[in-house]
């Protein structure tokens, strides 16, 4: 899908197939279709909110049944695409020639990012003047002991992926432990590096597990509570701040840092019924009028003329404190780190 993009033809031959089908993991995906059929009335649009397990297991039955009927991913995928997905040629990188001048190189790998989700070390601002933490391995010291919300690592594998990748960033939370302890860090007999030993006592410290992100923003930043707690969630739900249904704050000037970003990738299904429907879809949603039902405080495109709602950090201020999520290293990790945090939950 990188040879010569004449637009014309794709438009065409797109027009000319008249489907097709999106497999997505987020509701707005049908406003996206609504706005992409008005400017395409030749073409129908089946845009399918699978959630991002249900995309990526829809995905591998159909390629290993050789039932292609998907055109476009349009989901994160997490480790499982990185590990799986794309080594055995599932889905296929497509990036429109006209954005190659406005979405960094480093947005369209391994495949092209519509979209960026943050999710932060927050607390509760109604209760907190500033963030009462400057350093994440507080947060396994016997003060927070049942005063963290997550959304429930050992059943959500995107929570257990953000964990994951802060295992991975070794040299940072040895910088950050001598930071806070004054000391190198002492390995413990089942932990081979100092992520593994910040899991270990993370989770010995009892994050409390929630099923979801708004059980999440529930349970700690509901106005009106009288006991701080902290958690992390997504920069986005700020927009529930703003109007007063939330009050948090994110842990600016975290150490190591203040959080990870997620991507929601953009992809050619292999062997679509439809690959040039597929190609229009891609470029569609990438510009204004395609990405729009996602546009809110909080979200982060990465077309960089796209100018972010007042107030709100910018995607380079905010690339500045946060890490992507390591894939690779939570596929190749996964299962290992579940049964680890598992096995030192709450002890």
């Amino acid at each position: 899908y990188a040879a010569d993009q004449d637009w014309d033809a794709i438009k065409a031959a797109a027009i000319e197939e008249g489907e097709l089908l999106v497999y997505a993991n987020s509701s707005k995906t049908e406003k996206a279709a609504a706005a992409f059929m008005e400017a395409y009335p030749e073409i129908k649009v089946q845009a399918f909110d699978l959630g991002g397990d249900d995309v990526l297991r829809k995905t591998i039955e159909e390629q290993k049944a050789g039932a292609f009927t998907g055109d476009v991913w349009h989901s994160s995928g997490g480790a499982e695409l990185v590990g799986d997905v794309l080594p055995k040629g599932y889905v296929w990188r497509f990036v429109p020639d006209t954005v190659t001048d406005i979405i960094d190189e480093q947005y369209t790998q391994p495949l092209l990012m519509g979209r960026l989700g943050t999710s932060v070390f927050a607390y509760n601002s109604e209760l907190e003047d500033t963030c009462p933490i400057s350093n994440v391995w507080e947060l396994t010291e016997p003060e927070w002991k049942g005063r963290f919300f997550i959304e429930d690592p050992l059943n959500d594998a995107s929570t257990l992926s953000k964990l994951i990748t802060y295992m991975s960033k070794v040299d940072e939370m040895t910088e950050a432990y001598v930071d806070y302890y004054g000391e190198e860090p002492v390995l413990d007999e089942d932990t081979p590096d100092v992520g593994w030993l910040w899991l270990k006592r993370f989770a010995q410290n009892g994050p409390i597990p929630q099923p979801g992100g708004d059980e999440v923003d529930s349970a700690f930043a509901t106005p009106g509570m009288t006991n701080s707690y902290m958690a992390l969630t997504s920069y986005s739900n700020m927009a529930d701040v703003l109007e007063g249904n939330l009050t948090f704050e994110p842990c600016w000037g975290l150490k190591p840092n203040l959080g990870i970003q997620s991507q929601s990738y953009l992809g050619i299904i292999n062997q679509a019924p439809h690959p040039n429907a597929a190609k229009l879809w891609i470029q569609f949603v990438v510009g204004p009028e395609g990405r729009d039902p996602w546009a809110k405080f909080g979200t982060y495109f990465t077309d960089s003329t796209y100018e972010v709602p007042e107030g709100m950090k910018t995607l380079d201020e905010m690339m500045s404190m946060t890490w992507f999520i390591d894939e690779q290293y939570a596929y190749d990790n996964m299962v290992q780190a579940r049964d680890f945090y598992l096995l030192n939950l709450n002890k």
